[in-house]
């Protein structure tokens, strides 16, 4: 270095490796090896690795340890993870008093609810107008009809691009969003409500890395991730496919108006994957305590 100028080091060649490292642990992509040999053969690493696609004349291979992870296992534990959170938040709100109505829409409000202790609120919604008479004919079907009024809804203001960025800034007030959680909470604690689904998770991640640790390759508390996120996964299509029956209609006595509620499916984007996988995670995280790497 000399007066006045600073001079700028590339990264060494190990920090590259140990970057590469830690990304091929998580993901399991090994990299991008020639198709051919010089001398015409296959790569020998090749017979250790699947390859998952061919680019310009290079194969990109993935270790089988990914390949060979039980991730449909995980993602069935994500079913059975929110329908055991379904069923614990429908006993306590039985006990504490929940609302009243068609059972259809009382089975809809629970679900919605159920995602606002997911941390994905709860947004106002309409039918947009192209599509009303569709809507009107299906949601007219006695009983699966009202179930499916959430294929036909528009939250508000998701057409908006700032939409996401308003969730991000917390303007929840100004998007649509209302909070039911906290107004059918009935007299238990709203707090003990928000602790199930976190249980529930840490729960089903423990008890899938207990039962697939022998089919899974496990050598740093990196690799436990791929147990969260086989839940995360799976978590994250139960709830885009409960937005469809979770939809409600709602009458506002003071705006004398009908409106739509239903889960907002940007937040479901944003939490439905993250937050139940880091759950299903800390489960796993148990399991490599007390078992240690392979």
């Amino acid at each position: 270095m000399t007066a006045g100028t600073a001079t700028v080091r590339p990264p060494s060649i190990k920090s590259i490796e140990t970057g590469a490292t830690l990304f091929s642990a998580v993901v399991g992509v090994r990299g991008m090896t020639p198709t051919r040999r010089p001398d015409g053969g296959r790569p020998a690493e090749e017979s250790e690795a699947r390859v998952l696609a061919s680019v310009g004349g290079y194969d990109v291979v993935v270790e089988p340890d990914l390949v060979e992870f039980p991730w449909r296992a995980g993602m069935k534990r994500a079913v059975a993870a929110f329908g055991v959170t379904f069923v614990l938040v429908f006993l306590l709100a039985a006990v504490g008093g929940f609302g009243s109505g068609p059972l259809v829409d009382r089975f809809a409000l629970l679900g919605i609810i159920v995602y606002q202790f997911h941390h994905v609120a709860a947004a106002t919604g309409t039918v947009p107008g192209a599509v009303e008479p569709a809507a009107n004919a299906v949601v007219g079907v006695p009983v699966l009809g009202r179930a499916l009024r959430g294929l036909f809804v528009t939250g508000t203001g998701h057409g908006d691009p700032t939409h996401l960025l308003d969730i991000l800034a917390g303007e929840e007030a100004t998007i649509g969003h209302t909070d039911l959680a906290a107004r059918s909470a009935g007299d238990i604690p709203i707090v003990v409500y928000y602790a199930i689904p976190p249980l529930v998770l840490a729960f089903a991640g423990f008890e899938f890395a207990s039962t697939h640790w022998e089919e899974a390759v496990v050598e740093s508390p990196v690799e436990v991730t791929r147990f969260g996120a086989a839940v995360g996964a799976g978590y994250l299509l139960v709830l885009l496919v409960g937005t469809v029956p979770f939809t409600v209609e709602m009458t506002s006595t003071l705006a004398a108006r009908t409106f739509v509620v239903h889960p907002d499916r940007y937040m479901v984007l944003l939490f439905g994957f993250v937050y139940p996988a880091f759950w299903a995670t800390v489960g796993a995280g148990v399991v490599y305590l007390a078992r240690g790497p392979d």
